[in-house]
């Protein structure tokens, strides 16, 4: 099997949950047959620092400029750019203009449903998880990322996939494919598990009807590593699984699709 040589979805140590500098995931990448590694540390928020969620707010810069110095360390053997992960909030749009015309791309990646702590993670129901599709189209329709992490994400929250999960996750794909851009099969969901449903067995996420919205919708797809340890970037067998899961979707070819400036 042909294996993805771009990885977009890539964490450091600076977020609180993941390990390892920015050199060790490169290295791996390399190892691993990767020709061009994107990373996209959990975006920081001026007032809401977490310690264990996403990079303080006041390293913001230190990270650019400490990956901007790893792109030209590597650039004989690999290609680097620098994004971030970040969650939408009505207030920050100007915030958000500022990292677009910083940044070569933005992954909307929805963990929260405010900057008050509520993770939906936690509890997440139908009216939650409609308020999410909502904040992920609002960063697509404003033109703030042409990549969506995991838009079924709030599966970790429930025991059930009900008909408003499947509303907001085509309302997601729908917007994705009005604004090009791309939805997700996250590796990282795997590794929660196959979980009993209601008749069927499903990882939480990217869950099979998920997938099957992605087919109906013709989906424009991406896979992402969702890297939190560069041994992740070494385990290619899980990409093997996406593309069983997904067989016909539209892979991302050229990676290009998902910068701001497609360099």
């Amino acid at each position: 099997m042909q294996y993805q040589d771009f990885n977009f979805h890539t964490h450091t140590y600076r977020c609180g949950h993941a390990v390892k500098t920015e050199d060790d995931y490169i290295q791996s990448a390399i190892q691993s047959g990767f020709k061009v590694l994107g990373f996209s540390e959990h975006c920081g928020y001026d007032g809401f620092d977490s310690s264990r969620e996403r990079i303080p707010f006041k390293e913001m810069d230190n990270y650019f400029s400490d990956i901007k110095k790893a792109e030209e360390k590597y650039k004989s053997d690999i290609k680097i750019y620098v994004g971030l992960e970040f969650e939408y909030f009505d207030d920050l749009n100007s915030y958000y203009t500022e990292l677009k015309e910083k940044y070569d791309y933005l992954v909307i990646g929805q963990h929260l449903k405010d900057r008050k702590g509520y993770d939906y993670t936690y509890r997440c129901t139908d009216k939650d998880v409609r308020y999410m599709a909502y904040q992920v189209c609002m960063a697509l329709e404003n033109g703030f990322a042409k990549y969506v992490a995991h838009p079924d994400y709030f599966m970790l929250a429930r025991d059930n996939y009900s008909k408003e999960c499947e509303k907001a996750v085509r309302e997601i794909v729908q917007c994705a494919k009005k604004n090009d851009a791309f939805v997700e099969i996250n590796l990282k969901g795997m590794r929660y598990g196959i979980q009993q449903y209601d008749g069927y067995k499903s990882y939480k996420y990217p869950h099979n009807k998920t997938i099957e919205i992605y087919k109906e919708e013709n989906a424009k797809v991406v896979i992402g590593y969702d890297a939190h340890n560069p041994q992740v970037l070494l385990q290619r067998e899980y990409e093997d699984i996406a593309r069983q899961m997904g067989e016909g979707l539209d892979f991302l070819q050229d990676y290009r699709e998902i910068l701001f400036d497609k360099k």
